[in-house]
């Protein structure tokens, strides 16, 4: 009986280790004064930030957050040149945001790639 009790917990300690994080694929579209400066695609884990930088005068940076529903939200930081906008969206699966601050707009779309 122990053993069988031993079994079982040892196989709902290893199920559970084998659970991933939520992951999603997003897509963006990053333009200054009208120009597209890059179009990066990253696959990242909910709640945790991911990082891109293209040379010396781009980086982007955000963190994705699970919503109740089909959506989620998305914290960016994007610098181009010496600008840098921190923009926050509400994001439905597979429909694409806009935001634009100044001479700089920004473009994403979210998908559900995994959980």
């Amino acid at each position: 009986m122990k053993m069988k009790a031993s079994l079982l917990a040892l196989s709902l300690l290893a199920s559970v280790s084998c659970f991933a994080a939520e992951t999603y694929q997003v897509s963006t579209s990053v333009y200054a004064n009208g120009e597209l400066i890059a179009s990066p695609v990253m696959v990242v884990e909910a709640d945790k930030m991911a990082s891109i930088t293209i040379g010396n005068d781009f980086s982007f940076n955000l963190t994705v957050k699970p919503n109740q529903d089909d959506t989620v939200g998305v914290i960016t930081a994007v610098t181009v040149g010496n600008d840098t906008v921190t923009p926050s969206f509400t994001v439905a699966y597979g429909k694409e945001a806009t935001m634009e601050i100044g001479s700089q707009k920004l473009t994403l779309l979210v998908s559900k790639v995994g959980s």
